[in-house]
């Protein structure tokens, strides 16, 4: 059992003569047997900006994810004035966070997947 991560592109590639954005769409799936509360970082490489103002990290508190259940975050990526052509990593890391009866919460495991943007 595990966290999926299933990642896209709209459109496949990411143009810098248009200079516009491309919109990248993450499902997170629960597929333990029991609820899970998940936490998604996002880092992007140095040519490319989560946001209209270049930044390289985005954090999404998904919240608890019920056995089987899904949740979709969009976000557009943005080239940086200097992106060249070429292929770049998005890492993207899922942090299963356990909460102890007391209430104290921890990250107990990490699920990591890179993708690559073409840039054309």
């Amino acid at each position: 059992m595990s966290i999926a991560i299933n990642t896209n592109f709209v459109p496949f590639k990411l143009d810098l003569q248009e200079k516009k954005p491309v919109r990248m769409d993450i499902e997170v799936i629960n597929r333990y047997l029991e609820p899970k509360k998940i936490r998604i970082e996002i880092v992007a490489g140095s040519q490319l900006g989560l946001n209209k103002t270049s930044s390289e990290k985005e954090n999404f508190e998904l919240g608890v994810l019920n056995p089987g259940e899904n949740k979709m975050i969009n976000l557009d990526v943005f080239p940086k004035n200097f992106a060249i052509k070429g292929e770049q990593k998005i890492g993207i890391i899922a942090t299963e966070i356990t909460i102890e009866k007391s209430g104290y919460a921890y990250p107990s495991k990490k699920f990591r997947k890179i993708v690559e943007l073409q840039i054309k």
